[in-house]
């Protein structure tokens, strides 16, 4: 059970995909919702209505207008304390939509707010930006009716959403939002005459030529109103909090290195004169924000000192690699060969307030990850088949992969043709070049197999939901096919988690049946052929338990 990740943080009520469908919440969690939450049937109906409701709308979109991304399911993250997370912030990457619990208020809410939000959250991820997207779905609004728009505007204007102001400059430009024309949609009667707003398919008449960068303005200005109210309510700084933040460090000397801008060690053990470069970085936090450092600093002393203390050798390990990156939620310095922690991460926003729910889950997870990588290095996780059938496996799967690019319908050969060519330079076969690919990505799965026997059931679940998403964005349309490999190693993640059906959730997070299966790439049994072969290159790998200590004899007080 992982009650935990769905319940434990004050703040936020997480509905998971696993217990969702296009048509709204499965019954058995929606009882777990009003138990353990105080739902009401109400509310619960609510959601799922407005699930349902955006999903019919936006898969016949999808099909009309061809510029509008098709349906797919997320969790969904209801936030129950909305000062206390950070706007427009994305929980657990781009794997949840964001509600409110104002969004679900069957007093003030309704099935048009919440349905027309799933939809603009969909459009956030999709492009990373906040301001566009009013503009952007002017085509929601083409055909609703009269009395669907009275209720997304009345909802709206009763809204206690920390953006509401966002949304109601959008409530107040429907009206010439549905005077826009579509190229496919709602073609103009003559050509010429309508300006084009690149890359959805509308056109604005020149009646209408300033109204959108006019609700640009407005929904940038709104989104930054909101962002200030949120970073001024967790501004106030405490030195007293520093200063202890500050003793521990010294007194306590966990095993970690404290970065700033660029990269600049402002702590690691051992260093007083580092000390004061990192109480000046601190001095104008925010109480909340030094808090939450001094509790993410120390989880990373407590999982490294833990990890360490598994090993029969931990001053075996290899130096890292010289060119392993340094950023991310926790990274390991490449010259310190310790867990480095950087105060100004981009994204994160260490220095402004409360830490996004389930962020020190992900912060657990990657440190240990980034240990378990260097352990990987070492050779603690060696491969479990002799070189002959690992020979074997790679040829398999590299000729499933040949067979699948050989029976792709022909507009898709000639599409990737280039890009197959570039990866075949050598000689190869496409085939053996992806299987390749795939191979390359192999530590990162042998890094995770050690990892897990250290990773709370949160910081297992946490990390799997971050990294199982739709790649789309990452790949140019010729790139189908190392695309596909990644989708294929990165379902070897669901093999961590125990999400009760790791199919359904894949296809189902990631839009691979509308890429794959839809356009006739592959068929559900090639799919499943491939991801077989995948998971036995996976799984021909074990822990070299030589290299760790009994749990009984692991101490490290």
């Amino acid at each position: 059970m992982l009650d935990d990740l769905y319940f434990a943080d004050p703040r936020v009520t997480l509905v998971p995909l696993e217990q969702l469908d296009r048509d709204g919440v499965a019954p058995e969690f929606a009882a777990k919702l009003c138990e353990r939450r105080g739902w009401s049937a109400e509310q619960v109906e609510l959601l799922g209505d407005g699930i349902a409701l955006y999903w019919r709308r936006l898969e016949d979109l999808a099909r009309r207008t061809g510029t509008i991304a098709p349906p797919r399911l997320r969790s969904v993250a209801v936030v129950d304390a909305a000062d206390a997370v950070r706007p427009y912030a994305a929980m657990l990457n781009v794997s949840a939509w964001t509600l409110y619990a104002c969004d679900l208020d069957p007093a003030s809410s309704d099935v048009e707010l919440v349905a027309y939000l799933l939809a603009h959250a969909d459009r956030m991820a999709e492009t990373g930006e906040v301001t566009l997207v009013g503009v952007h779905l002017a085509a929601w609004w083409f055909e609703r009716s009269q009395a669907e728009r009275d209720a997304f505007a009345r909802a709206v204007e009763a809204s206690r959403r920390p953006d509401a102001d966002l949304l109601r400059a959008i409530a107040a430009a429907i009206p010439w939002l549905r005077e826009l024309r579509h190229e496919r949609l709602r073609p103009p009667g003559k050509p010429g005459g309508h300006r084009a707003i690149p890359g959805t398919g509308l056109l604005v008449p020149r009646a209408h030529e300033a109204e959108p960068e006019r609700l640009v303005r407005r929904c940038r200005d709104a989104a930054a109103a909101t962002l200030e109210r949120f970073h001024a309510r967790w501004r106030a700084p405490d030195a007293r909090l520093v200063a202890e933040l500050c003793a521990w460090l010294r007194d306590d000397a966990p095993p970690l290195v404290v970065t700033g801008r660029g990269g600049e060690v402002l702590w690691q053990p051992g260093s007083a004169s580092a000390s004061s470069r990192l109480e000046s970085e601190l001095a104008p936090a925010g109480a909340a924000a030094v808090r939450e450092i001094h509790a993410d600093l120390a989880l990373i002393a407590e999982h490294t000192r833990r990890f360490r203390a598994a090993l029969v050798a931990p001053e075996a390990l290899p130096p890292p690699d010289p060119e392993i990156a340094q950023s991310g939620y926790a990274y390991l310095h490449r010259e310190l060969a310790l867990i480095a922690y950087n105060l100004h991460e981009p994204g994160i926003e260490r220095l402004a307030g409360p830490a996004l729910p389930w962020a020190r889950a992900m912060l657990g997870a990657r440190t240990l990850h980034e240990w378990a990588h260097l352990a990987v290095d070492g050779g603690c996780v060696p491969r479990s088949v002799d070189d002959r059938a690992w020979d074997e496996l790679v040829a398999t799967f590299a000729q499933l992969l040949d067979d699948a690019i050989a029976r792709a319908p022909r507009a898709i050969r000639e599409r990737c043709a280039p890009d197959l060519r570039t990866l075949a330079r050598g000689g190869a076969t496409p085939g053996a070049a992806l299987a390749e690919i795939f191979v390359s990505r192999l530590p990162d799965y042998r890094a995770n197999l050690l990892a897990r026997r250290f990773l709370s059931d949160v910081e297992r679940e946490v990390y799997v939901r971050q990294n199982v998403r739709p790649l789309s964005g990452a790949y140019r349309p010729e790139q189908l096919w190392r695309m596909l490999v990644r989708y294929l190693y990165e379902t070897q993640y669901l093999a961590f988690s125990e999400v009760p059906d790791p199919r359904r959730y894949f296809l189902a997070c990631t839009g691979f049946a509308r890429e794959f299966f839809a356009t006739r790439v592959l068929d559900e049994a090639r799919f499943d052929a491939l991801a077989a072969a995948a998971q036995a290159l996976c799984v021909a790998h074990r822990v070299d338990e030589r290299r760790l200590r009994p749990v009984a004899d692991v101490s490290f007080d």
